[in-house]
């Protein structure tokens, strides 16, 4: 078989990794703008850390796991998967790629943030060396004034708290606050982790203004709306500003085997996995790293079975765990069952073995075969 993969984040390296261990005799494509895949779930350790140190060269990749990658950017509709599905081919840059089975895995965007002095959003943090970033801060502190953190999902939550580190490490005295526009933090975790949450906040002095959303700018300001409908203007000394994400171009909607669907119909030998789709069927489908690598190996799994002339598998995985940092030996998790939350350093040591695990995966060791 020959098989493109378009996007080299979680959810394509990890099917483009099992299909070199199951059908090691197809010939396969990574398709992705970039030099490097990129470990996101520890982005915001790169406040204080060189980037590289979360980068692996999608060459030295190919080489491990015996694939072309393709230099190219290809954000597929379901219009242009349907041609491709019928073609059997995808035109880049020139370029004629025939194909048996393509993968989309170009993840979702980030929303725009707002165009302000000293204002960073994810898309300028996977660019930009956060220690730069710090420094800059430092420099510039004042203390009348806040470095803002909009956005108290997971992504803000854990650059808030690596940016209390950082700074401090640096000897700055600059203040934090956080924006965010629900009654509570992470609402779709259990009670407890907005009680920790909340008191860690407190106790770093953080500013946190709850049901606040984000509405607008004025000249340097960032103008938000409070609980009541009042407005107010901040004037941060820097700001993070987390606003979401969106589809690339759009959500691909899939079956409950992963192939895309157009106008209700899955589409032949078009698959999708990871933040770009939204999965049909009883698997867990969160906008994770965890549901990006699972249904990158089931995809890799369907596969297998249809170059054997098989079945397709229905995606059945369960969410396993969430853990959460917060700085230096602090986080916040569960694993297995979510009323068995975990606090502190021994939810530190359990998140590391997690991304250690991911390590030894990308790093050729099969960590996820019996999980």
């Amino acid at each position: 078989m020959k098989i493109i993969v378009v996007g080299g984040g979680y959810a394509g390296l990890a099917c483009l990794i099992e299909l070199s261990r199951r059908l090691p005799a197809s010939e396969r494509v990574l398709l992705d703008p970039g030099l490097h895949h990129l470990k996101l779930t520890r982005l915001h350790e790169a406040l204080s850390a060189p980037l590289d140190r979360w980068r692996v060269p999608f060459d030295e990749l190919a080489t491990r796991y015996g694939f072309e990658h393709v230099r190219a950017r290809l954000s597929l509709s379901p219009t242009a998967l349907s041609r491709a599905a019928e073609s059997g081919r995808l035109e880049v840059g020139g370029r004629r790629l025939d194909c048996d089975a393509v993968v989309v895995a170009v993840g979702a965007r980030s929303r725009p943030r707002p165009r302000l002095a000293r204002c960073y959003g994810l898309a300028d943090l996977r660019q930009r060396e956060g220690q730069r970033v710090v420094e800059d801060i430092a420099a510039a502190a004042s203390r009348r004034r806040r470095v803002t953190v909009v956005g108290g999902g997971a992504t803000g939550l854990q650059y808030l708290f690596e940016l209390r580190d950082a700074l401090r490490r640096v000897g700055s005295k600059a203040k934090l606050r956080l924006v965010d526009g629900g009654e509570r933090l992470l609402p779709d975790q259990p009670a407890g982790f907005h009680d920790y949450l909340q008191r860690r906040l407190t106790e770093s002095g953080v500013d946190y203004l709850p049901q606040t959303r984000l509405t607008g700018t004025n000249d340097d300001r960032l103008v938000v709306s409070g609980p009541r409908g009042g407005r107010r203007e901040l004037a941060p000394l820097a700001s993070f500003v987390f606003p979401g994400l969106r589809g690339n171009p759009s959500f691909l909607e899939t079956d409950e085997s992963g192939r895309v669907l157009h106008r209700g119909a899955p589409l032949h030998r078009v698959f999708a996995a990871g933040d770009c789709c939204n999965y049909t069927g009883p698997g867990y489908d969160g906008r994770s790293a965890q549901a990006a690598i699972r249904q990158g190996l089931h995809v890799a799994d369907a596969l297998v079975r249809v170059s054997r002339g098989r079945r397709l598998p229905v995606y059945r995985s369960p969410q396993l765990g969430f853990f959460l940092s917060m700085g230096a030996l602090d986080a916040i998790g569960w694993a297995g069952t979510r009323d068995a939350v975990v606090t502190g350093m021994p939810a530190f040591g359990l998140r590391e073995a997690i991304e250690t695990r991911y390590d030894l995966f990308v790093a050729g060791i099969d960590a996820f075969r019996f999980l």
